[in-house]
């Protein structure tokens, strides 16, 4: 439930609102790592044809003689689990403060924006650690930087080479990168490394060069897409000073195959929602509480964010200061 605090006084001769953090919702990238997908059970199992255990590049076709056997391959197959959980957060809007605060904004359709931005939130947070965790869920060993990606190193930091490596180790399992993502402040330093701005305009002084755009850092770095973590939460906990830090980890930066859809398309993984219970992912409710005299605003989605090919990824260790 909302209130006035810090003994402050509405006027009504002001009819505007200011609301801190307007752009709270740019730089998600969870989303896009892990894309949304329903799933018709709450629960299930889906089976992996591996690398080893399918065949998939085994090199086992040989030459017969006439007459003789053919080579034949024993292909197995896996299997691996999800489970989603339901995860949301609720609001009373009562009647008397939402016909008072109306007058400045709609109250009731602000608060459910604030509500979805804390459900997306916290989907980001989810993928953030299950992929920029200290264990890694993917199979190739994280890859070690060619230069510590720190400020007094600038000139040398060399993340075209560090994601140059990480694209060969991915081809040796069959992938072809088509993303590289890492955190906004990985970025505001390698957008400014002389190398990389050497590689795009070619050796030219840096003074008064212009910084390098996510687009262009993509085109260098021979991928489709840059995803750059630049959302934020609040570190301290409810009703303390804010204390901001953004959500995507500086420690990494993650190379690999990130795709859509059914798991046969591939990619890293997926955010698994329950259809039957959350189709699409980020569902908006409404309830009336008559004993409160307000209405309740509910978000909500039902989920399980997996990794379902851990060899789609490496990750890059920074030792970003």
């Amino acid at each position: 439930m909302a209130y006035v605090s810090g003994g402050t006084t509405i006027r009504a001769d002001l009819n505007q609102a200011l609301i801190e953090a307007p752009q709270a919702d740019v730089g998600l990238i969870g989303a896009n790592l892990l894309p949304l997908q329903n799933v018709d059970a709450k629960a299930g199992t889906y089976l992996k044809v591996q690398l080893a255990g399918g065949e998939l590049l085994s090199n086992n076709a040989l030459a017969r003689e006439s007459g003789s056997s053919y080579s034949r391959g024993i292909r197995s197959f896996a299997s691996a689990n999800y489970a989603t959980n339901e995860v949301g957060l609720e609001e009373l809007v009562p009647d008397d403060s939402a016909k008072d605060l109306n007058r400045f904004f709609a109250y009731e359709a602000e608060t459910a924006k604030f509500l979805l931005r804390q459900l997306k939130l916290s989907h980001e947070k989810r993928v953030a650690d299950l992929l920029w965790n200290a264990t890694t869920p993917f199979t190739i060993a994280d890859q070690t930087r060619a230069v510590a990606y720190t400020q007094a190193l600038v000139a040398t930091v060399d993340v075209a080479r560090d994601v140059a490596a990480a694209k060969l180790a991915l081809a040796q399992y069959g992938y072809e990168s088509n993303c590289v993502a890492m955190s906004a402040n990985v970025f505001e330093l390698i957008r400014r490394s002389t190398l990389l701005q050497n590689q795009f305009f070619g050796v030219v002084s840096n003074t008064g060069a212009r910084l390098l755009s996510e687009q262009e850092i993509a085109a260098a770095l021979g991928v489709q897409n840059l995803l750059v973590g630049r959302a934020a939460y609040n570190t301290a906990g409810k009703n303390k000073t804010y204390s901001g830090s953004f959500i995507v980890p500086d420690t990494k930066i993650i190379v690999g195959q990130v795709s859509g859809g059914e798991f046969t398309a591939g990619g890293i993984g997926r955010t698994l929602v329950w259809s039957g219970d959350s189709a699409g992912g980020f569902v908006s409710e409404s309830y009336r509480d008559e004993s409160r005299r307000s209405q309740v605003l509910r978000v909500r989605m039902n989920t399980d964010e997996v990794v379902i090919d851990p060899n789609a990824a490496v990750r890059i260790t920074t030792n970003f200061a």
